[in-house]
């Protein structure tokens, strides 16, 4: 019991002593900005725009698949557009866990997707969620654009 209590004791340190660190920037940091214009999808196709506007999980990455597939990542702070077929799609992020999303894309639809980092057991979890446009515009100030994924040198397993 004394060394369950010191184990307490130890963790409100370090809790408090993570309490008194400056927090990262936050979308609320970036209200000022515009979010990025985002155009409309090709002819016959869809689109889903991936985005990241928290930095809470700065370490953590979301690496966005479809199926086994990376399809881009998504460190905090950028987004991407996934240019697709019309028809069902399934999107997944893991860590420690794994998230799926299906999504029903239509042809000349734009659809939006958050990634957010939320708490594991060992290491944050990734979590996408469908955002309306709205939600983009408010969080989407300061979002850079990711570049294409190039899988060379990826092991695809994180």
């Amino acid at each position: 019991m004394q060394r369950f209590a010191k184990l307490m004791l130890a963790g409100a340190f370090v809790a408090a002593g993570l309490a008194a660190v400056p927090a990262p920037a936050t979308a609320a940091a970036y209200a000022d900005e515009a979010a990025p214009a985002i155009p409309p999808p090709p002819a016959g196709m869809g689109q889903i725009v991936f985005y990241r506007s928290s930095r809470m999980g700065m370490l953590v990455s979301c690496r966005v698949r479809e199926g086994d597939t990376v399809v881009n990542r998504l460190p905090p702070g950028k987004y991407f557009i996934q240019v697709t077929t019309p028809g069902a799609h399934e999107y997944n992020v893991r860590s420690e866990a794994r998230d799926n999303l299906r999504l029903e894309v239509e042809d000349g639809e734009t659809y939006y997707v958050r990634c957010a980092i939320g708490m594991g057991i060992g290491v944050g979890r990734p979590n996408l969620s469908p955002q309306s446009r709205e939600d983009f515009e408010r969080r989407g100030g300061g979002l850079d654009l990711m570049p294409p994924y190039v899988p060379e040198g990826d092991d695809n397993h994180h």
